[in-house]
């Protein structure tokens, strides 16, 4: 082999062997996406330790700010009505308990105006101390104020008539005017 073959090829293997030290660096973070978690970790944080002063100053400065839910009457708007609402939620679970982790989530942002959604895996105690697992989705548009980003609507939902949505129908009639077997029985609402 020349020195010439001999240098090419060893310039070629060079190559191929550090190629993927070449690869492009790890996109750095948006800093309005990473804004953007911290203020829902807040919210997470102030939930589950049930701290109603800290969960409202979340919520932006706006007559129109929304808490909506899943079914009718689920719908909170306005400071005083939202802080009602979580004076309710807080009710339905002993402090401390709330954890969660969101492996499916997407949020964005333009301008002033920012948005996220999650599916989430939730765990907490019942005020009773039984652990409960659900799944929550939640969704929020956020904006920017003065003192950073606050909660336009914060949207949160989950399953409340079993653990799967309806099956289809055959088609065939009820006898009777009776449900048929498979339909589905709502549970009642936890608030």
């Amino acid at each position: 082999m020349k020195n010439q073959e001999r240098l090419l090829l060893a310039t070629t293997l060079a190559c191929v062997l550090t190629a993927p030290t070449w690869a492009a660096e790890p996109a750095k973070p948006d800093p309005t996406t990473e804004e953007v978690k911290v203020v829902l970790r807040q919210h997470d944080e102030a939930l589950n330790k049930q701290d109603l002063k800290s969960l409202m100053a979340l919520y932006a400065d706006d007559p129109g700010v929304a808490l909506i839910g899943t079914g009718p009457g689920e719908f909170w708007k306005g400071k005083a009505a939202i802080e009602e609402a979580y004076k309710q939620f807080f009710h339905d679970f002993k402090v401390g308990t709330l954890q969660h982790q969101c492996p499916e989530a997407s949020s964005g942002h333009d301008g002033n105006v920012a948005w996220l959604a999650a599916a989430c895996d939730m765990k907490d105690s019942a005020p009773d101390g039984e652990s409960r697992e659900y799944a929550l989705n939640v969704s929020a548009v956020l904006k920017k104020e003065k003192a950073g980003w606050r909660f336009q609507t914060f949207h949160f939902s989950n399953l409340t008539g079993g653990d799967a949505p309806p099956t289809e129908d055959d088609g065939q009639p009820a006898a009777g005017g009776e449900k048929p077997a498979d339909a589905a029985v709502p549970a009642p609402k936890a608030q």
